[in-house]
């Protein structure tokens, strides 16, 4: 066993800058059961066998320590990428549990602010997550950065999980280190998010349809809707305008009141690009002015990163402290758009939530939308890319273009797509569910240019192939091919195609340097002016699932100048990736 123990010492750790050899990899602490998916999931975040023999998970919450905690049995080695899971004698659900334990509920899984140890032998704490911290600090805790402010629930029908954005990542801090996903006990993290970048909806279902094979949520499930005859409140409807995309909307609120978060079933990233019709209430009148009494409702956008169950905002411009819903937890991590609705008009904010709880990082904003004026159904946009974040506010969908919003240099671990809203209202038929439409969720791909293969020369010279009019990024209406080093005042040819270079093509009783790169699919003739140049314009269009397209080119100069048959020179290939 010391033989186990010095190896795991020497071993490299998982991703994060944290040194623990075994972690607290998923957990679930409540669910709408009784108590059937309770556990805990340890994980070996190195490369060598760990003995975890009578090391021990110990609870904790404000009034101090829970009891003796859970004892990991004798002989039990945990091996390199290996997962231990602790589930509770109710939990008859967790098929996947190594060992059961008879605590009561309340020794560690707390359906409130609870904190949990891993201990070793030595009563060293190895790792330690926090929950519901929003409720109140108690003793030690939270160890790890401020813990999980926002609470969580869990559906029998949909069981979710707060896990680790990855298997075994550790960076000390609770609230960047773990996202609410899929559950997936003794498996590894995020294996059960079914869809991939590259996902797009118009959700034009059925109206009434539940997308749950599309979306976790915590309370409700996301559904389509006719926009004309919206259910806010039991039979209660509202009209929405038609949006630019048309037919059925997707809306996600709580017909009950409260909050409601809905997770896309995708994997964590640090990379996304996120865009999305929403429709924005320019205020609503019969909400009651900010003050003690006062009505508001709050939705947010959200990427890289999780939010609470209850949909509780940050008190991004403190606007929702001004109204009657005070106290809450607001659970958000990430970067996410915002909007806050009151009686005469709508703020909108880029944030970046952190780890969660207050502290919030306002990027732009307040957008306010009023009336008549920047209301109704507008686009969305979010790309980051790792540390980089390019936000749009209006504009054209699939263009970086309208309100653009720029940040870098944060720190962004990754994370999922989430949206929430949450209302705080009288009456639930004032409520204005979030309704969107048209959501996009791509990877984010670079633009790219690069030649390959040789050009022929003619008479005058060897034709060059460029671009220009800026990058070959969706929506560029001015990207453009340019050729030089033509025959002047001469006719030649450009031949575009899809996909890479190929070898190079001979052409019979053309010169024998002259190669083919590109299969065409389209030829277009060039007239090359006084200083053989030319130019053929290429609008990029605006639709996301283009991005990654390799646009392949080569000039074709005529030069009867040349003694053969076929007197062609030509350019090199070219191949031009739209990014996005």
């Amino acid at each position: 066993m010391l033989a186990l123990l010095l190896a795991s010492a020497f071993a490299p750790q998982g991703p994060g800058p944290s040194t623990a050899p075994v972690v607290i990899n998923e957990f679930c602490y409540d669910d709408t059961g009784t108590d059937d998916k309770e556990f805990l999931e340890l994980y070996n975040r190195t490369n060598a066998p760990i003995d975890i023999s009578g090391w021990s998970i110990v609870g904790s919450d404000p009034s101090g320590a829970n009891g003796p905690g859970v004892v990991i049995p004798a002989s039990t080695i945990l091996a390199p990428g290996g997962y231990w899971v602790i589930a509770g004698s109710t939990s008859t659900t967790v098929t996947t549990a190594n060992q059961i334990t008879t605590l009561a509920q309340n020794s560690l899984w707390e359906n409130d602010n609870e904190a949990l140890d891993l201990l070793d032998l030595t009563a060293t704490v190895i790792d330690s997550v926090a929950w519901e911290t929003g409720r109140g600090s108690w003793g030690p805790h939270p160890r790890e950065g401020t813990g999980l402010w926002g609470d969580m629930a869990t559906l029998d029908a949909f069981p979710q999980t707060y896990q680790r954005r990855v298997d075994g990542f550790d960076s000390d801090d609770n609230g960047i280190d773990f996202s609410i996903m899929a559950w997936t006990p003794g498996a590894a993290n995020g294996s059960a998010q079914n869809l991939t970048p590259g996902y797009t909806n118009s959700f034009d279902a059925v109206a009434g349809t539940l997308l749950t094979g599309d979306f976790n949520y915590s309370f409700v499930s996301a559904r389509t809707a006719d926009p004309a005859a919206i259910v806010n409140s039991g039979t209660n409807t509202i009209a929405l305008p038609p949006s630019p995309q048309g037919g059925n909307v997707g809306i996600l609120h709580d017909t009950t009141g409260g909050g409601n978060s809905v997770y896309l079933r995708i994997g964590a990233s640090q990379q996304f690009l996120v865009e999305t019709y929403a429709y924005v209430l320019g205020g609503n009148p019969v909400f009651a002015a900010p003050g003690v009494a006062g009505e508001g409702e709050a939705w947010a956008i959200g990427v890289t990163g999780t939010t609470d169950g209850g949909a509780n905002p940050a008190d991004v411009g403190g606007y929702w402290s001004q109204i009657q819903c005070t106290g809450l937890r607001p659970g958000g991590t990430g970067l996410a758009w915002m909007c806050f609705v009151q009686q005469t008009q709508a703020n909108i904010y880029l944030v970046d939530l952190n780890n969660g709880g207050a502290g919030a990082t306002v990027l732009a904003g307040p957008i306010v939308a009023t009336p008549g004026v920047n209301d109704g159904w507008q686009r969305l946009r979010i790309r980051i890319d790792n540390g980089n974040l390019v936000a749009n506010f209006g504009g054209t969908f699939g263009a970086d273009d309208g309100q653009r919003f720029t940040a870098s240099g944060f720190t962004n671990y990754g994370g999922t797509v989430y949206l929430q809203y949450r209302e705080c209202v009288a009456v639930n038929t004032n409520m204005t569910p979030m309704a969107i439409d048209q959501l996009e969720v791509y990877g984010i791909v670079p633009f790219g240019v690069t030649t390959g293969g040789v050009g022929s020369p003619t008479t005058v010279g060897t034709p060059n192939l460029g671009t220009s009019g800026g990058d070959p990024v969706l929506g560029n209406s001015a990207f453009q091919f340019d050729v030089s080093g033509h025959v002047p005042s001469n006719v030649g040819a450009l031949l575009i195609g899809i996909g890479s270079l190929g070898a190079g093509t001979p052409v019979v009783g053309a010169p024998g340097t002259v190669n083919i790169y590109v299969s065409p699919i389209s030829t277009v003739l060039l007239f090359a002016n006084v200083s053989g140049n030319a130019s053929y314009s290429l609008p990029l269009p605006n639709n996301n699932a283009l991005a990654g397209l390799p646009l392949t080119a080569q000039s074709v100069d005529m030069d009867f100048a040349l003694p053969y048959a076929v007197p062609i020179g030509c350019s090199q290939g070219l191949v031009a990736t739209i990014g996005n």
